[in-house]
């Protein structure tokens, strides 16, 4: 925490961040209590009656019966266009949030890519891919991602490497996105993609594009990442306590060198 403060004093981003907090408050969950701080200009939270009726219909479908703690609170921002950093848990619903508020800035008339969705690896780009549109991963071959981004698809969510590996094919085009998320940033930048997301930076229309980023910690390096991609960046922070899921349950499996396959 005291690394983020005095990292704050330096970055730009870090500091418009930072000042434009309130103090905390707290919410009520199933399982705890968390710290909240709230954006400048604080929005009321939602609940699922106040979304509009498109996105009502979603959930619905979904089978949601109710909205999680970091989805009332960042949707009000998100859906009025705020460039946002989130702070939330692993597994706290992050993924719902931000693709609810593109369900409603697309236009399913338009046949080219409109959202792009950066995650750091290919089992979240596949979970994603679930409410997507298109993945596009390391790993695997090209092919059958190629013909998916042939078909005009609105969204594309994919890791960076990967990305980048298309552009330069020129199999994707992002002239007309108006959407840009970094889901699980700190990840990403751990594992090395930073020049990967600058190289895909010089692909974005000069535009302006909503903005968000998704991450389970704050360092120094995922506020400068947030500098650079967002126009004046607010933080809207759920997680001062705790960071995972305290539900998730880890086991390991002992076994003998010879039966690791069987």
């Amino acid at each position: 925490m005291t690394e983020q403060m005095q990292e704050a004093k330096a970055d730009p981003a870090a500091k418009k961040a930072k000042a434009k907090s309130h103090p905390s408050n707290t919410i009520q969950t199933s399982s705890e209590i968390i710290s909240v701080d709230e954006p400048e200009n604080a929005l009321p939270e939602v609940s699922l009656a106040d979304l509009p009726q498109l996105l009502q219909t979603a959930c619905a479908k979904a089978g949601w019966n109710s909205l999680m703690p970091v989805q009332s609170r960042a949707l009000p921002y998100l859906l009025e266009g705020r460039d946002l950093m989130v702070q939330s848990r692993t597994g706290s619903g992050k993924t719902g949030t931000y693709l609810l508020p593109l369900m409603a800035r697309l236009n399913p008339a338009m046949p080219a890519v409109q959202a792009l969705i950066l995650v750091p690896t290919r089992e979240l780009a596949v979970q994603v891919q679930q409410e997507a549109v298109a993945a596009v991963y390391g790993g695997v071959g090209y092919g059958k991602q190629m013909d998916a981004l042939r078909q005009g698809v609105s969204v594309v969510v994919g890791t960076p490497g990967r990305v980048l590996d298309h552009l330069l094919r020129r199999t994707l085009n992002l002239d007309h996105i108006s959407a840009l998320i970094f889901d699980e940033a700190d990840r990403m930048l751990s594992i090395g993609f930073y020049p990967d997301m600058k190289e895909i930076q010089r692909y974005l229309p000069e535009t302006s594009i909503h903005a968000m980023l998704f991450s389970a910690t704050y360092p120094p390096h995922v506020l400068k990442l947030a500098g650079e991609f967002l126009t004046d960046p607010q933080m809207l922070s759920l997680s001062t306590t705790q960071i995972h899921v305290a539900e998730v349950q880890h086991l390991y499996c002992e076994c003998k060198s010879m039966e690791k396959d069987r």
